[in-house]
């Protein structure tokens, strides 16, 4: 698994932003909480680092301001 893919990275893949929460009882997880309004947008992408990438998928800026989520993959207050 490439480093860049851990507990609070923020992604890219299919015009979505998202970012890898911590949602596993072990270290590495691999939900990903995806910048969407809807309570929980979430996709497992366990085992499937390989694929994100080869589909496109990237780590973005770790200061990248997301609409409808906080760093941490809660909702915003503001929605």
């Amino acid at each position: 698994m490439d480093d860049g893919f851990k507990v609070g990275a923020k992604v890219f893949l299919d015009g979505e932003y998202g970012v890898v929460i911590n949602l596993k009882k072990h270290e590495v997880s691999t939900i990903i909480r995806w910048d969407t309004p809807m309570e929980n947008d979430i996709e497992d992408w366990c085992s499937m680092w390989g694929t994100f990438i080869q589909m496109g998928g990237i780590v973005i800026d770790p200061n990248h301001q997301f609409q409808y989520i906080q760093d941490d993959g809660s909702l915003k207050d503001n929605i």
